[in-house]
């Protein structure tokens, strides 16, 4: 059996709309990561509650997560392995929450916006062993072992209450949050694949049959997509956006409507048709296996779409998930 190394191994300061670092310690292989956000909030004075800004409080006060990867061996690839909104990583954290969406562990939205002090625990996890491949394959779990990478660190980017809301006129005490890094580890032997997840935003000018994303990634392959339709200036999750996608190449042939997507999402049992999954579409190219991953050079891809908001208000929130194969030990 191999050891389990699973432990909540540092705790730093929330920095209001700056960089929280912490230094990843090395050793075995990572299967997942979760970077807490807790304490309290509190609220006070003013008078309007405002407009809740996409996913709101507590969430928003996460600008963005990024890990970066120091390569010790040149056999693995570096860098940012990791550059991804708190909505993408929370958003794909449903499909392994047997389709349910959470939020805060306990369910606060900083009352959208009203005047009172809230205790949260806000959990944004990091999936290295993909939970979309049969079993959890612990081939992707990201190997911190002695001669992988000199050093992998993750940057939590924040921001502020103006973040969450707009309109809002309460004054906000952020002093008492913390950020703690919390992983799950394994002692196993050999390599890893290296997994990179990344989300960019496809700005809508216009609604059009054949919109092209220049902001894809065009090496690795892909495991999988979550589609993120964001309408208005809210960026509220809609289903008003995306009519259909094609994506032709090497070796895939695909063209299904959103619904069809959706139908695809519940009979894999990816999310509960009893909850609300608006704006959301997953395509899983990888069906379960590793090998089935889709060459991402290959591709040419097509997005169906609509503008309701108007030229460049609304738009699509893309967060990929791509292998890449260590070269054999001793080239």
């Amino acid at each position: 059996m191999a050891f389990g190394d699973k432990q909540n191994r540092a705790t730093l300061p929330f920095i209001k709309n700056g960089r929280v670092v912490f230094d990843v310690p090395l050793g075995d292989k990572i299967l997942n990561m979760k970077l807490v956000l807790r304490g309290n909030v509190v609220g006070s004075g003013g008078t309007t509650n405002g407009t809740v800004n996409g996913e709101g409080g507590p969430i928003n006060l996460i600008d963005r997560i990024i890990v970066h990867a120091n390569p010790q061996d040149t056999r693995y690839p570096g860098g940012q392995i990791v550059d991804a909104s708190p909505r993408s990583l929370l958003r794909y954290a449903a499909l392994q929450h047997h389709g349910k969406f959470v939020g805060e562990q306990g369910g606060s939205s900083l009352g959208s916006g009203a005047a009172a002090t809230y205790p949260i625990y806000l959990s944004t996890p990091l999936y290295f062993a993909d939970p979309t491949l049969r079993a959890r394959d612990v081939s992707t779990a990201l190997n911190t072992d002695p001669g992988s990478y000199a050093s992998v660190q993750v940057e939590i980017r924040t921001a502020d209450i103006l973040n969450c809301f707009t309109g809002n006129d309460r004054a906000w005490d952020l002093t008492g949050l913390e950020f703690d890094l919390v992983d799950d580890r394994v002692t196993l032997p050999g390599d890893t694949n290296v997994l990179f997840q990344e989300d960019h935003e496809l700005l809508i000018g216009a609604a059009v049959k054949r919109q092209i994303d220049q902001g894809m990634p065009k090496d690795g392959a892909f495991l999988n997509w979550l589609l993120l339709s964001q309408q208005g200036a809210a960026a509220m999750l809609a289903d008003t956006l995306l009519n259909r996608l094609t994506v032709k190449g090497n070796p895939i042939d695909y063209d299904k409507f959103a619904q069809d997507i959706r139908q695809q999402m519940i009979d894999d049992e990816w999310i509960d048709p009893s909850q609300n999954a608006a704006g959301m579409h997953f395509i899983d190219w990888a069906d379960g296996v590793l090998g089935n991953s889709l060459i991402a050079s290959s591709l040419d891809t097509k997005f169906d779409v609509n503008n309701p908001s108007g030229t460049n208000a609304d738009s699509l929130l893309i967060y990929t998930r791509r292998l890449f194969v260590p070269a054999p030990a001793g080239n």
